[in-house]
């Protein structure tokens, strides 16, 4: 491009700006970069800013934009606990209550138009008191700890701490159970049969892998030949659909408790921009957030339209124990197609990168090695540990280095792979 004025980054708090292939890099960083090299003026948009931005507000030109565009104020957002809410008997195993039940016959009968969210992604399993609430957390890393089955344990997998699983809650004494949720076909197997004049469409990656077909959904919802457009956080991102009166979020807990820092950050940011869609003609909207949690400070945040609170309290949570952006991370995941081989590597590399910090006097340090959350990935067994400094120059010096010379390092492949990735978005 000649003579380049400025770079938008739209929606710059996404995942998937970043690329997790070979070559891995951040767009938005990427485009920052661009933008010095030609003295052009990068411009970072999102009504819910990454916390890696927010940090970093007090160096760049802050503008804020506290109106909608022609639309009334932002919907109000009511939180529906799950665990006293009464709930239609019939849903089965779809968390199904009879506010949100009630919420969406009405508008359907109106003529107005609902949006529903599910991000079930089923990647894991967590503990959670049916009575009140409680998520078992790592002492030492404040991650929602993974339940494994062989051996049976609740296991952390930044730190690799490990606890029996309780038969009773620690908290109330009640019996926990395993949660085990719904996704977006069993969803639309219930609205169909709960609403069967209604005009549906289910929104996922399933249903969008065709060219165009993404858009088809769209633009058939704007023509209002759909009455309830449904599914994943593809529904979430900077749609305009005037008729929308009344959004739900089936389950907010789906993406919650996963083991990944970030998580309460993708929560909130969710759950915002998904009540967005709701109330941007002039009828306005409501927003109806289903959860087993609705003390949890990202969803009240979130209900409140509060993002400074919800960062404020999010970036002072992440200076004990030490997370981004506070600190720079590299995550290196260690792979291969024998579990056992896979497990002596990681602890190869473990001590190998120990030593190469120590040598280097580094004040970086090495967290691990533990079983990676997604513990095995087409057909490879994964583990992984974590770098982790205030200094981010160290964190690059180190990868740059044992991206070569690590055990198991290199693009020579081999029954076990070593990987860095630098300022990794999720450590799954």
């Amino acid at each position: 491009v000649a003579n380049l004025g400025a770079i938008v980054v739209d929606e710059e708090h996404d995942a998937s700006y970043k690329h997790g292939e070979v070559p891995r890099y951040h767009a938005r960083d990427v485009a920052a970069r661009r933008a010095h090299l030609e003295e052009a003026r990068l411009i970072l948009g999102s009504a819910t800013p990454s916390l890696d931005v927010w940090a970093v507000r007090d160096r760049v030109r802050l503008v804020r934009l506290p109106e909608r565009v022609s639309a009334p104020r932002l919907p109000a957002v009511q939180l529906v606990d799950l665990r006293t809410a009464p709930r239609v008997a019939e849903s089965g195993p779809v968390p199904w209550s009879q506010a949100l039940d009630a919420g969406v016959a009405d508008r359907l009968a109106r003529g107005e138009q609902v949006m529903l969210l599910l991000n079930r992604r089923g990647f894991a399993h967590y503990l959670q008191c049916p009575s009140c609430g409680l998520v078992p957390e790592c002492p030492s890393c404040s991650i929602a700890l993974t339940v494994h089955q062989t051996p049976s344990a609740l296991r952390c997998h930044y730190c690799g701490h490990q606890e029996p699983v309780p038969a009773r809650c620690s908290r109330c004494g009640h019996a926990t159970q395993r949660m085990r949720g719904v996704g977006t076909q069993t969803l639309e197997r219930w609205l169909a049969e709960r609403f069967p004049r209604a005009r549906l469409a289910r929104m996922d990656a399933d249903t969008t892998s065709t060219k165009w077909s993404h858009r088809h959904l769209l633009d058939a919802f704007g023509r209002h030949e759909l009455d309830l457009l449904f599914g994943t956080q593809m529904i979430a991102k900077g749609l305009d659909f005037p008729e929308v009166t009344l959004v739900g979020v089936v389950d907010a807990d789906t993406g919650l408790h996963v083991p990944d820092f970030r998580a309460a950050e993708r929560t909130f940011q969710l759950v915002a921009q998904v009540a967005g869609r709701a109330g941007r003609g002039p009828r306005g909207g409501e927003v109806l957030v289903q959860t087993r949690s609705p003390e949890h400070p990202a969803l009240r945040a979130a209900a409140a339209h509060d993002y400074e609170g919800f960062a404020a309290r999010e970036l002072e949570s992440r200076r004990s124990p030490l997370y981004p952006p506070h600190v720079a991370l590299a995550n290196v995941v260690i792979s291969g197609t024998r579990e056992q081989a896979v497990a002596r590597g990681a602890a190869e590399a473990a001590q190998w990168l120990r030593g190469l910090v120590e040598a280097r006097r580094a004040p970086v340090e090495v967290v691990g090695p533990a079983p990676a959350p997604l513990a095995r990935i087409k057909q490879r067994w994964r583990w992984h540990l974590v770098l982790r400094s205030p200094d981010r120059r160290w964190v690059g010096r180190l990868v740059r280095y044992a991206a070569r010379r690590a055990p198991h390092a290199g693009r020579g492949g081999g029954p076990v792979r070593v990987v860095f990735d630098r300022d990794p978005v999720s450590l799954l």
